[in-house]
């Protein structure tokens, strides 16, 4: 069976943003999977981000992980992260430092976690949950797109082409928004805790792997929306070729 090249184009950028979907959901469920693609890294008061040998942790989709510093080389500068565990997943998780805190017994007695750090983090806990809900959307959206092209291929004669467009629809829609959201956190979040944390020591960086991820699936699925559509409502809908005119009998 040959197949057309544009037929096949939504789906395969599908399969390409399912999968970079879904590293954006489970990173951080297991200790050092994906390592480095957090949607934000907060460090704690004990250092900050330039320091040896303090603590961070990892804010991921449904997970956090906690983590130390050290440094590379004795006598060097450079410090490498060493994430040593992290958390169950949850579907609907919402990251709490001051729980986290006080579970991890590597810090001083006499060290509080700032209140308002907390607050932050409190706030924003229906807009983390939001953005997870629009991920596990557009991951079933992309799924269901991709069990389309594969029906449509088995069953040659059964036609799929609006359930895909559908779902690669509201697949890149749930992704946007989901998206939009990650970057919210990433600069405006981000920034808030930075300037709320500046007196105790406390400080926070936006993950540029992940926002590099989820904006790269996110744009597969809108090329794949729109291909799909040109397949369905314009090269669907123009007339096939005329058939050949047939020979004139002879002897007439």
């Amino acid at each position: 069976m040959k197949l057309d090249l544009k037929s096949v184009f939504p789906a395969i950028t599908a399969f390409i943003a399912f999968i970079l979907t879904l590293c954006c959901l489970f990173a951080g469920t297991q200790k050092n999977l994906l390592d480095g693609t957090d949607l934000l890294t907060l460090y704690t008061p004990q250092g900050s981000a330039n320091s040896t040998g303090h603590d961070f942790y990892s804010v991921h989709i449904m997970s956090y992980c906690h983590g130390t510093f050290e440094t590379i080389e004795p006598g060097s500068e450079g410090s490498a992260r060493n994430v040593t565990e992290c958390s169950d997943r949850k579907l609907l998780f919402s990251f709490n430092p001051t729980e986290a805190w006080l579970e991890d017994i590597s810090h001083g007695p006499n060290l509080e976690w700032p209140r308002v750090i907390s607050d932050d983090f409190h706030a924003f806990r229906l807009t983390t949950r939001s953005m997870a809900v629009m991920y596990i959307i557009g991951v079933g959206a992309i799924g269901f797109a991709l069990v389309a092209r594969v029906v449509s291929l088995i069953a040659s004669r059964v036609q799929h082409g609006l359930f895909e467009f559908g779902f690669l629809v509201l697949g890149a829609l749930s992704l946007s928004i989901a998206s939009i959201i990650a970057t919210v956190i990433a600069f405006e979040f981000v920034a808030l805790i930075n300037a709320h944390g500046d007196g105790s020591n406390v400080s926070a960086k936006y993950g540029d792997r992940f926002l590099g991820m989820t904006w790269a699936s996110t744009g597969l699925l809108l090329v794949g929306s729109i291909s799909s559509f040109i397949n369905i409502f314009v090269r669907g809908m123009q007339p096939g070729p005329a058939p050949a005119p047939k020979d004139e009998e002879e002897g007439d």
